[in-house]
């Protein structure tokens, strides 16, 4: 049976894969570079990355509706796509690991102190793994039901904790830091806007290449809306250097929440939305990169390496990334490096060699034809 999705639910998982753990880490790296112009740079970042989208909307009228790994090895031919597939799968396992790892380092010092990272990190794991084999409908329709949820409690927060708003946090506006302000944007494009160019791994899954294109643009415009609204609570509530210096500001914001003096210490509602949107961005890295593997050893059955994945997945957490201090020093540089080159200049390389290719294909029939009108 041929897996399919509609718009709607492609929609809300280029809004879930935005979201994942940017919803968290992006104030604060907003902030440590545009200081109080830091919710401009999340504005800047968000048109920037609509500009990206616009680049795989492109990509994907090249699909037709055929998947990214198709049109790879289709475009660069057998051996150099080989190549790419296995570079690409190795950017998509990266982001996975990454997820996986912030999620478990998150819960084990946030909400299950004393628990051990590992034991947090293979329970996600196995849930992805579970996800993942009854497949990406399952996957979409369960992301329906918890969008809802999601956009309330982001909202909830935001206007919960505005009562303790602080005008001069932001001022004065784009006066100094204007350098700032745009540089800031490259690593807070690197870990939203390009890495949906992943899902382009799963755009054939969508009933009508029309859809998923409206899709992304309409996904990224609602998830860069979140994240800059998210940003100017943090800056405007707790300050430029109280936001730079919490590892995870919107929780401390959600802290500070207090009703009457009854209801208060809601920051669990944090953890309930980052927890579901940095889950399905972890269930659409893992099932893109499964589709990348089986592209490229040509297996009929789509859930052979689930299971070695899910081993892998949990050991590259354990391993891979040492602590806090050296994961927000790789996003804040390095990783923009490793998106840039496989998500952007990959992207305009699969474009250019694809449009190419096929005028080439043109050119040749149409040469062809008129042979044979000539010698008729």
């Amino acid at each position: 049976m041929i897996e399919k999705i509609d718009g709607r639910q492609f929609t809300i998982l280029v809004i879930m894969n935005t979201l994942g753990a940017s919803i968290i880490f992006i104030p604060s790296i907003a902030a440590s570079i545009g200081k109080e112009n830091g919710w401009l740079t999340v504005i800047i970042a968000t048109l920037s990355g609509l500009l990206i989208i616009l680049l795989y909307n492109a990509i994907i009228n090249q699909q037709m509706e055929k998947s990214i790994f198709s049109l790879i090895e289709e475009t660069f031919g057998k051996w150099l796509g080989f190549m790419l597939i296995i570079f690409f799968n190795g950017y998509i396992y990266l982001n996975a690991v990454a997820n996986v790892w912030s999620i478990g380092d998150f819960m084990s010092l946030q909400i299950l102190m004393g628990t051990p990272e590992e034991a947090i990190e293979l329970l996600i794991v196995i849930t992805a793994l579970i996800a993942v084999r009854y497949g990406m409908e399952v996957i979409g329709r369960t992301a329906e039901v918890f969008i809802p949820f999601t956009l309330f409690f982001a909202l909830l927060v935001t206007i919960l904790v505005m009562k303790d708003a602080n005008i001069e946090n932001i001022q004065p506006v784009f006066q100094l830091n204007r350098i700032g302000t745009f540089v800031g944007a490259l690593p807070i494009i690197g870990i939203t806007y390009l890495e949906l160019f992943i899902l382009l791994g799963m755009t054939h899954k969508v009933n009508r290449p029309k859809s998923a294109k409206r899709g992304l643009m309409l996904g990224g415009f609602i998830s860069g809306g979140i994240l800059s609204i998210i940003t100017f609570a943090c800056i405007m509530v707790l300050g430029v250097k109280a936001t730079t210096h919490y590892t995870y500001p919107i929780y401390a914001l959600g802290q500070r929440i207090s009703i009457m003096d009854f209801f208060e210490r809601i920051e669990i509602l944090v953890a309930f939305i980052w927890f579901f949107t940095i889950f399905f961005k972890i269930c659409i890295s893992y099932y893109v990169l499964e589709t990348g593997l089986n592209h490229l050893f040509k297996l009929k059955d789509n859930k052979t390496f689930s299971i070695p994945l899910a081993l892998l997945l949990f050991f590259g957490a354990t391993i891979m990334v040492p602590n806090t201090f050296n994961a927000y020093s790789f996003i804040s540089g390095p990783y923009f490096v490793v998106s840039f080159v496989f998500a952007f200049i990959l992207p305009v390389c699969i474009l250019l060699a694809s449009i190419a290719r096929k005028k080439v294909k043109k050119m040749t029939k149409n040469g062809t034809e008129q042979s044979k009108n000539g010698s008729g």
